[in-house]
């Protein structure tokens, strides 16, 4: 009896560790170095096959949009009173009803990339996302 109830526990334990999880995919082990400065945060970017792939970025700037932008991982439109509108991220343009969501540390970011001051060791994270 308590083997079987065992090799349950484990059978729910291993189908339950996939649900309920949000924000970016698996997060790659290892990730490019780009840019210069004393500041370092790793930056990801999950593309509309679900791949992922990671950067450690280097930088000075204060916010992530202008880090990113300085080492050209995203471009976009400036909207004054919303900020930046990115539209390119990794060199992957938006297509059809999606949108590149922003991640910070797999929560949902509430801020736009250029409001967000760098928090070294944090992970940002964009995923394409359909509406």
């Amino acid at each position: 009896m308590k083997k079987r109830f065992f090799i349950f526990a484990l059978i729910a334990l291993f189908i339950l560790s996939g649900c309920g999880r949000e924000g970016p995919g698996d997060s790659p082990e290892t990730a490019e170095n780009i840019g210069r400065g004393d500041t370092v945060f790793r930056f990801e970017v999950t593309d509309d096959t679900e791949t992922v792939t990671a950067w450690d970025v280097r930088t000075d700037e204060t916010t992530v949009g202008a880090a990113l932008s300085e080492v050209g991982l995203i471009k976009g439109e400036v909207h004054s009173e919303f900020g930046l509108f990115v539209t390119e991220v990794n060199g992957m343009k938006l297509e059809g009803n999606t949108y590149w969501a922003l991640y910070i540390d797999g929560e949902y970011a509430t801020l736009g990339v250029d409001s967000i001051n760098i928090e070294s060791g944090v992970t940002y994270a964009y995923v394409h996302t359909p509406f």
